[in-house]
């Protein structure tokens, strides 16, 4: 197995954070490459981007569509999605490394934990690891990675409006073991802060149980933009 880690950063309208982002992941200790994959900005993310990340590309809209689209052009044989408001470790890529030595792990996860610290949030910070601990439903801002040849055979996340990390998670978690890392992965507080903690937290859990209830992804995701 190759030591590149490939991480895949999708963003849209991300032009106030992407130079932050893009220093912070530049940093990180590993062999890397940079992949940006903007959804049709209109704002300069993609134009900031650009010489700051080893390839930036773009393309419609959709988190599930454009981190295909990114791994596609990945030569890494691991691949690590990465959420633009997140931030990790600076020997986070030496800890996938060393987790994916074992032959019988084919990904996983870090340990969310959201920057703030109310209780509403340090709650969600929680569950949400118990969650991707035994249950393998594991979503984007824990930061997934995954062997890449893994991913390819399983034709990558489904490309479906919203709820594609929890798909996409249950499928990889029944062809091999995954593995949650006890680093953290911090996530910004912003859309809590911006829609309001106990709002989000509802119309999150909302939208878990409608899913599991079946239904539709393009149901859900204008649920969703509604509320917000």
């Amino acid at each position: 197995m190759s030591d590149l880690i490939s991480v895949i950063i999708p963003v849209l309208d991300e032009e106030s954070t992407i130079i932050e982002t893009l220093k912070e992941v530049s940093q990180l200790s590993g062999r890397k490459e940079i992949i940006i994959v903007d959804g049709g900005s209109k704002d300069r993310t993609y134009e900031l981007a650009e010489g700051l990340a080893d390839k930036v590309c773009q393309t419609r809209a959709g988190r599930g569509h454009q981190m295909n689209v990114g791994a596609k052009k990945a030569t890494g044989d691991i691949l690590f999605f990465l959420h633009s408001d997140s931030c990790i470790e600076e020997d986070a890529l030496l800890s996938i490394k060393s987790a994916l030595q074992d032959p019988e792990i084919i990904g996983g996860s870090f340990s969310l934990k959201v920057d703030d610290d109310s209780l509403p949030l340090r709650f969600i910070s929680w569950t949400s690891n118990l969650r991707a601990k035994y249950l393998k439903i594991i979503f984007g801002d824990q930061g997934v990675f995954v062997r890449s040849s893994v991913f390819h055979d399983l034709g990558g996340y489904p490309d479906i409006e919203l709820m594609e990390d929890w798909a996409f998670s249950k499928k990889i978690a029944k062809v091999g073991k995954l593995v949650q890392l006890s680093q953290n992965i911090y996530t910004s507080a912003r859309r809590w802060h911006k829609f309001g903690t106990w709002k989000t937290i509802f119309l999150m859990h909302k939208i878990k149980i409608l899913y599991l209830m079946g239904v539709s992804p393009k149901k859900l995701n204008q649920i969703y933009r509604n509320a917000r």
